[in-house]
């Protein structure tokens, strides 16, 4: 019967150990490749990859999971950089808190994120159609238009003016393709018509922006140089941009004035254009001092004309304007110290240009020391600088600069000592002197004395003695008689 009660008892134990153990789980994911946009927020992404959990190959719909997406050996979370196209792996870890089936099968996929660009470059023609002279043979089409990608230099342009004949005239134009492809494969195409055109005078063209800015702005009172602003090209003479002239306008004054700008070429033909010309005032004078810092004697009466030969230029445009200068040294005491003298200067319309000019107040002459020679016994320590006097009338704390070399003295052995004297007040002028210490021993002379007194009394009885003994000696030699 105790058999038969352990078979079944070691047959149960089986059963509950089959039924453990032979208990599978395992995570299926899916979107385990996620395309991004280029520039988008990775979290509007992240939650697409997903786990499912199996038991025994059977699908937990009600598993509650949770998802650790930092990442790990070598792919993480934090490396996906979504400015840049391209793919970026991230490893994603599963775990479920219904089940709890702990670390299982999958639990861990490597999940890819595709940046992509999808978005084509723009092609910005600054102008719909150029002229250009006949017979041209080097033309910069990169003068006629800009891209625009929303990724900076990415982009392959290319140009193809093959229709283009430039011997040939042609007053409607001819097409030529702006092409541009990202690196991404997307792509771009426009058109700029092109007049070869024979002209008797140059080709002038202006290089402003004639829709938002079919103007020129000069400084006013400064000088400039308006070929920046065309080209012009003669058939035959090529480049005859530096024959500009052009009508005369004040620039002295602020307003707008319509000017003509005429260009010709060797055989005196000429073209003409006109452009409105802005005189306006947007600068702050110049103002320039020949130093940033200087150094004065303390005592200088501060003056208006001392501190303006310190202006090098000051200037509105090219004008001179140093008369107009305006200094303020009112921040000056006569006394040791730095200060700042403002100079300020504004034209016409109220631009304001200030500049410092930062003075040191100094001295040229050091402190004077007034010395006294120390006399100490031995042992005794004293403040020598109470046996010096510090004068010195730019700087009254000037003592509290004062150094003595006590290297090589000794207060407790006799001597005399001449000790190095150092002093310097805030305008850095230092003053040199010694100072002479005795240290006397006295000790020896007091033992001397001592001496001296008792042999004075020894003498002094001795000689009472000797007195006493013949005083005796005649009394008795007299009593005899």
């Amino acid at each position: 019967m105790r058999k038969i009660f352990c078979l079944l008892i070691f047959f149960t134990i089986c059963l509950f150990s089959i039924d453990v153990y032979g208990v599978s789980w395992h995570y299926e994911w899916e979107n385990v490749y996620v395309e991004v946009p280029l520039y988008a927020s990775l979290n509007n992404y992240d939650d697409l990859p997903k786990a499912s959990l199996y038991k025994d190959n059977e699908l937990l719909s009600d598993a509650n999971i949770n998802y650790n997406k930092t990442g790990d050996w070598l792919y993480y979370y934090k490396d996906v950089d979504t400015s840049k196209p391209g793919e970026y792996k991230v490893w994603y870890k599963a775990s479920e808190s219904r089940y709890k089936p702990g670390t299982c099968q999958n639990y861990k996929q490597l999940i890819t994120f595709k940046v992509v660009d999808k978005t084509s470059p723009e092609i910005i023609l600054l102008k719909e159609e150029i002229s250009i002279p006949l017979m041209t043979k080097d033309i910069d089409y990169g003068d006629y238009y800009t891209i625009k990608d929303n990724i900076k230099d990415d982009c392959i342009i290319s140009i193809d003016d093959s229709l283009v004949d430039y011997n040939k005239v042609n007053n409607e134009g001819y097409k030529v393709s702006i092409e541009a492809v990202d690196s991404s494969g997307n792509k771009a195409v426009a058109y700029l018509k092109v007049k070869v055109i024979d002209m008797a005078g140059p080709v002038i063209t202006f290089l402003g922006d004639e829709e938002e800015h079919n103007y020129i702005e000069v400084e006013k009172n400064a000088e400039y140089d308006f070929t920046s602003y065309f080209t012009a090209i003669d058939t035959i003479d090529k480049d005859v941009t530096d024959s500009l002239k052009y009508s005369y306008f004040n620039n002295e004054e602020v307003g707008d004035y319509l000017v003509t700008f005429t260009f010709s070429d060797l055989a005196g033909n000429q073209t003409s254009m006109d452009v409105l010309v802005k005189v306006v005032d947007k600068l702050a004078p110049s103002l320039i001092l020949t130093e940033n810092t200087i150094n004065l004697d303390y005592k200088t009466e501060p003056n208006d004309a001392m501190f303006r030969q310190y202006i090098l230029e000051a200037k509105d445009g090219i004008k001179d304007i140093s008369s107009e200068v305006v200094i303020d040294f009112s921040d000056i005491e006569l006394k040791v110290g730095t200060y700042h003298v403002i100079y300020s200067v504004k034209d016409s319309n109220e631009n304001i240009t200030e500049t410092v000019l930062t003075v040191n107040y100094v001295t040229d002459e050091g402190p004077k020391l007034i010395i006294n020679d120390v006399l100490i016994e031995v042992g005794e320590n004293v403040n020598l600088e109470d046996f010096i006097e510090v004068i010195d009338e730019s700087d009254l704390n000037a003592k509290d600069n004062l150094e003595i070399d006590t290297t090589d003295f000794n207060y407790k052995e006799a001597g005399i000592y001449y000790l190095n004297v150092l002093c310097h007040n805030s305008s850095g002028i230092y003053t040199n002197d010694f100072i002479k210490v005795e240290v006397v021993d006295n000790s020896s002379t007091k033992v001397a004395s001592t001496l001296n007194i008792v042999l004075i009394l020894l003498v002094v009885i001795v000689s009472v003695a000797v007195l006493i003994y013949y005083l005796i000696k005649k009394k008795r030699s007299k009593s005899a008689i």
